[in-house]
């Protein structure tokens, strides 16, 4: 009896511990790097607790929608809050999609703001890169996840990754090899 007990304490301690935490904005990127740019991903999930906070700075008009304007305004403000750089270069990024959830999404935890954009960088040269990513986004409210996609390219390959603890700062260290004939 008390091994089930505690199993099932064990079980439901897990499972939150692993939920999205309400009163955090969620913000997980995912790069894909290529011999000529670098795409980053951006899922923004905020919490119940700090949705309506997020919300009246979103929805500039307060007509309880948001417009793609306002996305895309919205968008665009994150990203002058990422700075990008490629071996010690400041990267310049461009905004290529927004998908904004629903209002009640949003507030219910569950919607998921999705931000691409992308990075021109020219052919990159046989060696080794680094690239660098810094998110000051709504630090205060924040938690931040970052990782790097698996290269789609075979002439690239990643050679480490490193964060600081609220991975707010990354790296990522990568080689470009010459392609085989």
């Amino acid at each position: 009896m008390k091994q089930a007990l505690l199993g099932g304490l064990l079980l439901v301690l897990a499972t939150d511990a692993s939920a999205h935490r309400l009163d955090e904005y969620l913000q997980a990127t995912r790069i894909a790097v290529a011999t000529n740019r670098i795409d980053l991903s951006f899922d923004l999930t905020p919490g119940v607790a700090v949705a309506d906070q997020l919300l009246d700075a979103i929805d500039q008009n307060r007509d309880g929608q948001i417009s793609m304007k306002e996305s895309t305004k919205y968008a665009q403000r994150f990203l002058k809050d990422i700075q990008l750089g490629l071996d010690q270069k400041h990267l310049e990024l461009n905004l290529a999609e927004v998908s904004f959830p629903s209002l009640s999404e949003v507030r219910g935890g569950l919607g998921v703001i999705q931000i691409k954009a992308a990075a021109l960088v020219g052919p990159l040269v046989v060696g080794s890169h680094v690239l660098t990513l810094t998110n000051t986004h709504q630090p205060t409210i924040s938690v931040y996840q970052v990782n790097a996609l698996r290269p789609k390219d075979a002439t690239i390959a990643i050679s480490k990754q490193t964060r600081d603890e609220p991975q707010q700062h990354y790296r990522l260290d990568f080689t470009v090899s010459r392609s085989s004939p």
